[in-house]
């Protein structure tokens, strides 16, 4: 959904645009902290995994039943 090209990696802008075509429109210092916060190597880039750890449960027994969906 967000990564439009299929290039593994996200930028703010770009999920700010992907979300805007979903009707979501996120303050751009959000996004910004988001990314900031995910972005393990400070790249300015959210790549897929850094993007599931965000969104994953912190109970690893939730995670793992959740991943095996």
């Amino acid at each position: 959904m967000l990564d439009r090209c299929g290039k593994g990696w996200v930028t703010g802008p770009e999920i700010t645009e992907a979300l805007s075509d979903y009707g979501v429109f996120p303050h751009k210092e959000d996004v910004y902290l988001f990314t900031r916060h995910y972005d393990r190597d400070s790249d300015g880039r959210v790549v897929f995994s850094d993007f599931c750890d965000a969104f994953l449960p912190l109970d690893p027994c939730v995670a793992t039943n959740l991943q095996h969906r």
